[in-house]
């Protein structure tokens, strides 16, 4: 099943697969470029370099991406199967993180739903898609949902 953490959801994916996180960034890398405006996007567009021919790059559409960011914690060491393919260009902090044995798994620092521009979104949900489609829980592109009352 395709997986793609968002933000946080990036750092989990790491622990999940037994890395560690740097708890404060702007301790660690003395400056406050990740999260410029608490609590806010605004002015929190830094680039991503996206490794070439990675599924971050893929996705992205790009292998210099730019991001909207927030976050104060990052990855520190990489957990076991992942690999860093993307970095941010202010500092190297790792940015996109996948499990290269594993059709769709893809950890994103920056907040792309928060951008009309991005394309990683629509990345995940063609995986998902054709995920369906083989697997035969779905026909023909379609998106099955259930309610948990059990109703479609």
């Amino acid at each position: 099943m395709p997986v793609l953490g968002i933000c946080r959801g990036m750092q989990l994916i790491n622990v999940a697969f037994g890395g560690t996180l740097r708890q404060h960034l702007p301790e660690d890398l003395e400056h406050e470029e990740h999260r410029r405006t608490v609590g806010s996007f605004d002015d929190a567009d830094h680039d991503v370099r996206l490794t070439a021919g990675s599924l971050a790059a893929r996705a992205a559409g790009e292998e210099i991406h730019a991001t909207k960011s927030h976050h104060h914690q990052g990855v520190a060491e990489v957990g076991d199967g992942l690999e860093v393919t993307g970095v941010s260009m202010l500092d190297d902090l790792p940015e996109a993180i996948e499990a290269p044995r594993h059709r769709f798994v893809l950890g994103v620092q920056w907040h792309p739903e928060a951008d009309e521009r991005s394309h990683v979104v629509g990345a995940l949900v063609e995986h998902a898609t054709a995920y369906l489609d083989e697997d035969g829980v779905a026909g023909a592109g379609a998106i099955a949902y259930r309610s948990g009352r059990g109703s479609e």
